[in-house]
């Protein structure tokens, strides 16, 4: 039998990652395609679900390449002289972000085969060809939200992993 945290990474499964995007130190992985449209009127390409990250991750690669959450804080690579200005902030502004994109427009499917449960509502999300995504919450600093799963296609899906109270 699942548990709660199995069926919800299940939703994942076969589902290529399309995007990656980032408001502040939460990254968002978009799985599959949806679109939504803003109460403004703006039609925005998203995935099907997606999944928040809130806490501690790295996505190691089938080459044993790793990019990790820690690499927002790091300058992108630029030819010639860096920019004298670095703001982690500004989209597209740091490494991580530099990375991932350039893993999403290089194309080739990363859809999720399994996932399984890790410490402390953590999980390891297992892709074809040998790539892994492994979230590991810290217990030493809990978010209000660890990471989220939630749909984009107006079923109103959500599946939310919280701060462990402490005892």
């Amino acid at each position: 039998m699942q548990t709660p945290l199995q069926q919800a990474l299940a939703r994942l499964t076969g589902l290529p990652l399309t995007k990656a995007t980032r408001s502040e130190l939460t990254q968002f992985f978009h799985f599959g395609k949806a679109q939504y449209t803003t109460p403004q009127g703006l039609v925005l390409d998203v995935g099907e679900i997606t999944l928040a990250l809130n806490c501690p991750w790295q996505l190691v690669l089938p080459n044993d390449d790793t990019i990790k959450h820690s690499e927002v804080f790091m300058r992108k690579r630029e030819a010639g002289l860096p920019s004298p200005k670095f703001d982690w902030k500004i989209p597209g502004g740091n490494l991580r972000d530099q990375r991932l994109q350039q893993l999403i427009n290089a194309g080739g499917a990363m859809s999720p085969q399994t996932a399984e449960p890790a410490d402390n509502n953590g999980f390891i999300l297992y892709f074809e060809y040998g790539a892994k995504l492994i979230v590991t919450p810290d217990p030493a600093k809990p978010q209000e939200t660890e990471w989220q799963l939630f749909s984009n296609t107006g079923d109103n899906y959500s599946f939310i992993v919280r701060q462990q109270e402490s005892k």
